[in-house]
């Protein structure tokens, strides 16, 4: 099915993260190979897939149809997730498309319906932090048995300033990371959610600057996420996991500790793609090796739907200020 056993990667959408994922998969990442690169922007398509040596699109049809193209990824504005996305299984070809699946639960149920009328998974959402080494090592710890059944999840997400944003925006664009991340370690559903949150402009009542989520699990267990829209220091994630007989926790930085002149300091990770780096080769290295296989891993459009049916439910409890619970479909046999 592959030449040479070389999947020939289309990438639509080549911003940030496009550009991210272009390099690893070009230079990082075996047995893949960039064929085409996609942009709105003609000059941005050209400069990514010239660095690739890959053929420029400024149209997403003509490059899914590329017959050099055995599979995508989708890295474009959150709004055209899943029509291109359900372009893709309708084209045969499997895609990893960059969180969220879609903007709403409504949307990513259409991509559930493709993949059911394909009969078969051939979708990866980019929640990249399972493929974090610390975040592995905590669900592996927790799996074993070493601190017990789980309790609690904490999730903390903070960012530098990257302009004025919305509590909607803030759950399904931001926060999703976390939800899938709560999902995934706690290997269960999330139960209810309450959430609050602190505008970022007075007169501008549904801007963020942190926001507050708490929720229960299936199965008993609590949990809480903590977002920050200006940090005035850097990039942080953790998780934290509180069990029967211990606690578990990512770290926060990887930078060495400093003692000089009276003061202990740390350099604090500038944004996402330093901190979480070596996580999106492995998710692309991943991603590629369940091509060649037929076996498709990691998180799937139902988990995409899920985290999205999540944050819905983290939006309506801003509008109602009241605990809310997910409306979810029934999970599909396939997933």
């Amino acid at each position: 099915m592959f030449k040479n056993d070389v999947v020939g990667v289309g990438v639509i959408g080549a911003g940030e993260i496009g550009a991210v994922h272009s390099e690893n998969l070009a230079r990082r990442t075996r047995r893949a190979r960039v064929t085409a690169v996609m942009d709105v922007d003609g000059e941005r398509a050209e400069a990514v897939a010239s660095a690739c040596g890959a053929r420029a699109y400024t149209d997403a049809a003509a490059l899914i149809a590329d017959p050099a193209v055995d599979a995508l990824l989708v890295a474009t504005p959150d709004a055209t997730h899943a029509d291109l996305t359900i372009a893709a299984i309708e084209a045969g070809k499997p895609a990893l498309c960059e969180k969220p699946l879609a903007t709403t639960a409504a949307d990513a149920q259409r991509v559930l319906r493709a993949e059911l009328a394909a009969g078969r998974r051939m979708t990866q959402v980019g929640f990249m932090r399972i493929y974090d080494r610390s975040h592995v090592e905590v669900r592996r710890l927790l799996r074993r048995g070493d601190i017990g059944r789980a309790l609690r999840f904490r999730g903390m997400h903070i960012n530098p300033y990257r302009g004025v944003t919305t509590i909607d925006r803030v759950m399904v664009n931001s926060l999703i990371h976390d939800i899938h991340s709560a999902r995934w370690i706690m290997d269960a559903e999330v139960e209810s959610v309450f959430a609050r949150w602190v505008p970022a402009q007075p007169d501008e009542p549904r801007s963020a600057r942190f926001a507050s989520v708490l929720m229960t699990f299936e199965g008993g267990a609590i949990g809480s996420m903590d977002w920050s829209g200006n940090s005035n220091y850097g990039y942080e994630v953790t998780m934290e996991i509180t069990g029967e007989t211990g606690t578990a926790g990512t770290v926060s930085h990887t930078s060495p500790i400093l003692r000089q002149g009276s003061r202990i300091s740390q350099a604090v990770t500038p944004n996402w793609p330093e901190r979480f780096a070596d996580a999106y080769i492995d998710e692309a290295q991943i991603w590629i090796d369940s091509i060649l296989s037929g076996q498709p891993t990691g998180p799937s459009a139902w988990d995409g739907y899920m985290s999205l049916v999540v944050a819905e439910a983290c939006i309506r409890s801003t509008q109602t200020g009241q605990p809310e619970m997910p409306q979810s479909i029934k999970r599909p046999a396939i997933y």
